[in-house]
C-alpha cells in the first residue's frame, strides 16, 4: 500500500499542498479516468493527473478512499478540464448514475454544462449515449440513455434538495461555498453506496470558511478521507497549531510562476503573467492567478477560543449591568443573519456580556438599534469595519 502511496506523490512534483486518503489498496480507476480523457481529446496535465491520481484511488472493497475531493488552484489552471474527465468517466466507466455540478454563479455553471456537451457531440459513440441534453435555464443537464444524469445548477440554499441517491456532487468555485449551500445538496448523498463531494476553486477570501477548514485539515496531515491538491505560491504551514503564511518577495520570479499549472505546462506565457500582473495589480494577480489565499476567517478552525461548554458554564440569569454599555454589531459572511451584542460592568466590577438578539438579514437591526440606544446608557457601537459588517456603518453614523 505504501508503493501506492508513493506512486501519488511522484507525479505531483508542483502540488504545493497535498493530502491523500488511507487504505488505498489500487489505482486502475484513476489511470482509467486518465486514459478515458485522452481518447476524447482530455489530455490532462501533470497536475490535473496529480488530482485525479489523490482523488481516485479505490480500497480493498473497490469503494473511493477518498469522500471529499478538493482541488485549488489559480485561475485557468486546468480545474474544469480535471472535472469533464471525472464526471464523463463517472458515467462511462463507474456506473453513477447522478451527478450534481455546482457553481457559485450560473453562467460558471452554464459554461461548463456547454463544454462538456460539446465533448459528448464530437464523438460518435459518446453521442450515441446521450438519450436528451436539456438547455432550458435552470433544467441543464446531460441524460444518458442508461439512465444516468449530469445536473447543473448555480447554487442556493435549495439547490440539490429534492434529489437523492447523487453520486458525485461538485462545488465548483468552492471558495463562495457556505454552509447553508453545502446543507442543501451533500445529504442527496446520504444513501448513495459510493460518493464523492469534489470541491474546486482559487484563492481562499475573507469569506471562505469552509474552504479554509479544508485547507487546515490538509495542512495537518490528519485529514480523514480528505483527497487535496492546492498549486499556491504562497508559503504556508502548520507549526504546532499555529498558521504560518508568507509570499515570495517577487511574484514574477520563474519559480514562482512555475505553481501555475497553465504557466508550467506551456498553455500560457511569461509575458501573458506580466501583463496579468500590471493590469490586476500585485496583490489580486497574487489571489486570482497564483492561488494566494487572504488570512483565514474567524471560524475556520475547528477548535474555538471559547467552547460551547465553557459559554454555557458562565451563564448567570441573576447577572446584570449598570451604567453604560457598549453595543456590537455583526453579521454572517454572506449577510443571511445579523447579530447585537453588549458588554459592560455588574455592581462588582466584574465584567458582563450578552446576546441582545439575532435575526436573519439585516433589514431588522436599524429599528432594534434605535430602540436600545432610546432605553439604554450606551457608551459606543462597534462594528468590525474590514468585514462583511462594514454594511451596518451607515446606520450607526445615521
Amino acid at each position: 500500500m505504501s508503493s501506492v502511496l508513493d506512486e501519488r506523490r511522484d507525479i505531483a512534483p508542483s502540488t504545493t499542498i497535498l493530502h491523500l486518503p488511507p487504505d488505498v489498496h489500487s489505482l486502475d480507476a484513476a489511470q482509467e479516468t486518465i486514459e478515458w480523457g485522452e481518447a476524447y481529446g482530455l489530455t490532462l496535465d501533470v497536475d490535473q493527473k496529480a488530482t485525479i491520481f489523490a482523488a481516485m484511488g479505490e480500497r480493498l472493497d473497490g469503494s473511493w478512499a477518498a469522500a471529499e475531493v478538493a482541488d485549488f488552484k489559480g485561475r485557468q489552471a486546468g480545474k474544469n478540464d480535471t472535472l469533464k474527465v471525472r464526471q464523463g468517466a463517472g458515467v462511462d466507466l463507474f456506473g453513477e448514475k447522478l451527478i450534481i455540478h455546482t457553481a457559485h454563479e450560473f453562467p460558471t455553471a452554464n459554461e461548463d454544462f456547454l463544454r462538456l456537451v460539446a465533448v459528448y457531440e464530437a464523438y460518435d459513440d459518446l453521442r450515441r449515449k446521450v438519450a436528451r441534453v436539456r438547455y432550458a435555464n435552470g433544467e441543464q443537464g446531460i441524460e444518458f440513455v442508461n439512465g444516468a444524469r449530469i445536473k447543473y445548477k448555480a447554487r442556493t440554499t435549495g439547490s440539490g434538495r429534492g434529489f437523492a441517491e447523487a453520486d458525485l456532487v461538485v462545488y465548483d468555485e468552492a471558495q463562495h461555498l457556505i454552509a447553508d449551500h453545502l446543507a442543501a445538496s451533500l445529504p442527496a448523498m446520504l444513501v448513495s453506496a459510493q460518493f464523492q463531494a469534489w470541491f474546486c476553486g482559487s484563492g481562499g477570501l475573507m469569506s471562505s470558511v469552509l474552504a479554509w477548514r479544508l485547507r487546515l485539515r490538509a495542512l495537518s496531515g490528519d485529514g480523514g478521507r480528505l483527497a487535496y491538491t492546492e498549486n499556491t505560491a504562497q508559503i504556508v504551514s502548520l507549526v504546532d497549531g499555529e498558521l504560518e503564511m508568507s509570499i515570495p518577495a517577487d511574484l514574477l520570479d520563474e519559480d514562482v510562476l512555475l505553481t501555475h499549472p497553465g504557466y508550467r505546462a506551456g498553455r500560457t506565457t511569461r509575458e501573458t503573467m506580466e501583463t496579468m500582473c500590471q493590469s490586476l495589480g500585485v496583490d489580486k494577480f497574487a489571489r486570482e492567478i497564483l492561488c494566494v489565499w487572504d488570512p483565514m476567517p474567524e471560524g475556520s478552525a475547528t477548535d474555538s477560543a471559547i467552547t460551547s461548554d465553557e459559554w454555557t458554564a458562565g451563564y448567570d440569569r441573576k447577572s446584570a449591568m449598570v451604567g453604560r454599555i457598549v453595543l456590537a454589531l455583526d453579521t454572517g459572511f454572506d449577510l443571511d443573519r445579523a447579530s447585537i451584542g453588549s458588554a459592560g460592568r455588574r455592581s462588582d466590577g466584574n465584567a458582563h456580556v450578552e446576546l441582545v438578539e439575532t435575526g436573519p438579514g439585516t433589514s431588522w437591526v436599524e429599528m432594534r438599534l434605535v430602540s436600545l440606544l432610546d432605553d439604554h446608557p450606551v457608551a459606543a457601537v462597534t462594528i468590525d469595519a474590514s468585514g462583511p459588517a462594514r454594511v451596518l456603518v451607515p446606520m450607526v453614523k445615521r
